[in-house]
């Protein structure tokens, strides 16, 4: 008899398929969160770097009637 057509072995082998699908999407998934962690922090870092400066302007209340300095 063919022992790849054996029903015990064929149960090791759907076993042994599915345990490496498993294996490969963890792995992928895991690949994919150390990029994004890897990137997000390169983002804030960036962001503290490069802190807009505080507007130096300041703003005045015009009453009605009143001439407007320019």
């Amino acid at each position: 008899m063919n022992v790849a057509l054996d029903a015990g072995a064929a149960v090791y082998v759907a076993m042994a398929v599915t345990l490496s699908v498993w294996i490969g999407i963890f792995v992928y998934l895991w690949r994919i969160d150390v990029q994004a962690r890897a990137l997000r922090r390169e983002l804030e870092r960036e962001d503290r770097r490069e802190q807009p400066a505080p507007p130096r302007s300041t703003v005045t209340r015009v009453r009605e009637g009143e001439p407007v300095e320019k």
